[in-house]
C-alpha cells in the first residue's frame, strides 16, 4: 500500500495517482476525492492565515496579484450579493471544505437571522471548518458530514443552496449531484463551478488535465431546470475560471402542471373508452388528436 500522505507532501497529485491506478483514466472516483480532501485538510486554513499574495486570480478576466484573505473577502461579497437578490431564511453551502469561503459569505449577508448550514464529504475538513468558524465568525453555522450524491434531507429543505468548486472533480456524477442539490433546494440553487465553455485557455487545459466536469450547463438544460443566470464569474482562480449559474426551483409550477396533465389525460382516457365501446371511431380519433395537440402545448409550457 503506497504511503499517500508522503506522496501528498511530495506534491503528488493524489486524484491523478488514483486515476492512473484505476480502469477509468478519465474521471475521479469518490475514494480519490475523499482521500485527496482528507490529505489536504488544514491547508486552506493555513493558506488563509498566511495571507500570501498570489497572481493566480482574476478580476473581470484580468490576472491580478492579491492576498488570500482579500480574494476571499471579495468572493464572499460577490456570493452574498447573489443570495441577497432573493428572499431566504436558510442557506446551505454544499461541499463547504474548511469554511474559508463560507464565513466571508455569511458575514456579508443582509439577513443575519438566516439559519446557516454547511456539509462536506470529509470529516477532517469539517473539523477544520468548525475551528475556522469559531475563530472568525460570531454567529452559528451548523456543520456536518454528508455526500453530495445522497444528502440526508427532505425535499425543499433550504431556501438557497450554493456550491463553490464542489462539483468540479465529480466527473461522472455531475448529473446525480445536480439532481440531488435541486431536490433539497426550496428556491434557488447557485453553482460557482469551473466552466470549460467560458473559461480561458488555462482553464480548459486545467479541466482537461484534472478531469474536471465539462458539461454542467448541458446537464442542467437536459434536466429542464430553469437557468436564470449563466455567465463567467467576475472573479476567481485565473487558471480555473468559474461560471456562475443560478437555477430557480420550479416546484409549485411543476406540481400544478403535473397534476393538471394527469387529470386531463385521465379524463379523456375514460371518454375514449366509452366511445370505443359504443363503436364511435370517428369521435374517438378526434379526441385522440385533441389530446396529442394539447399535450404538446402543455409540454412546451412546462419546458418554458
Amino acid at each position: 500500500m503506497p504511503d499517500l500522505k508522503s506522496m501528498y507532501e511530495n506534491n503528488v497529485n493524489i486524484m491523478e495517482f488514483f486515476r492512473k491506478n484505476s480502469d477509468d483514466k478519465n474521471s475521479n472516483s469518490i475514494d480519490a476525492i475523499l482521500t485527496s480532501y482528507d490529505l489536504q485538510s488544514g491547508s486552506y486554513t493555513d493558506s488563509y492565515e498566511a495571507d500570501k499574495i498570489t497572481d493566480n486570480f482574476h478580476i473581470n478576466g484580468q490576472r491580478v496579484s492579491i492576498s488570500a484573505q482579500k480574494i476571499k473577502e471579495k468572493l464572499g461579497e460577490f456570493i452574498a450579493g447573489l443570495i441577497d437578490n432573493y428572499d431566504y431564511t436558510s442557506v446551505l453551502e454544499a461541499g463547504v471544505g474548511e469554511a474559508t469561503t463560507m464565513v466571508p459569505v455569511v458575514t456579508k449577508l443582509k439577513n443575519q437571522n438566516a439559519k446557516l448550514f454547511g456539509f462536506d464529504i470529509s470529516a477532517s475538513r469539517i473539523k477544520y471548518a468548525k475551528q475556522f468558524c469559531k475563530k472568525y465568525y460570531k454567529g452559528q453555522i451548523n456543520f456536518f458530514v454528508a455526500n453530495l450524491l445522497n444528502t440526508p434531507f427532505e425535499d425543499n429543505k433550504f431556501d438557497i443552496v450554493y456550491t463553490i468548486h464542489a462539483i468540479e472533480p465529480n466527473t461522472n456524477n455531475c448529473e446525480q449531484i445536480v439532481k440531488e442539490l435541486y431536490r433539497i433546494t426550496n428556491k434557488y440553487l447557485i453553482l460557482y463551478e469551473p466552466s470549460y465553455e467560458l473559461g480561458n485557455k488555462e482553464t480548459k487545459d486545467n479541466i482537461e488535465k484534472n478531469k474536471y466536469i465539462r458539461n454542467l450547463k448541458d446537464i442542467v438544460e437536459n434536466l429542464n431546470y430553469k437557468i436564470v443566470k449563466y455567465e463567467l464569474a467576475p472573479l476567481g482562480t485565473y487558471s480555473n475560471q468559474p461560471a456562475i449559474m443560478i437555477i430557480e426551483k420550479q416546484q409549485q409550477r411543476d406540481t400544478y402542471i403535473h397534476t393538471y396533465i394527469h387529470t386531463y389525460i385521465h379524463t379523456y382516457i375514460h371518454t375514449i373508452a366509452r366511445f370505443a365501446k359504443a363503436g364511435c371511431m370517428k369521435l374517438m380519433e378526434d379526441i385522440i388528436a385533441k389530446i396529442a395537440k394539447n399535450y404538446t402545448l402543455l409540454f412546451r409550457i412546462y419546458q418554458y
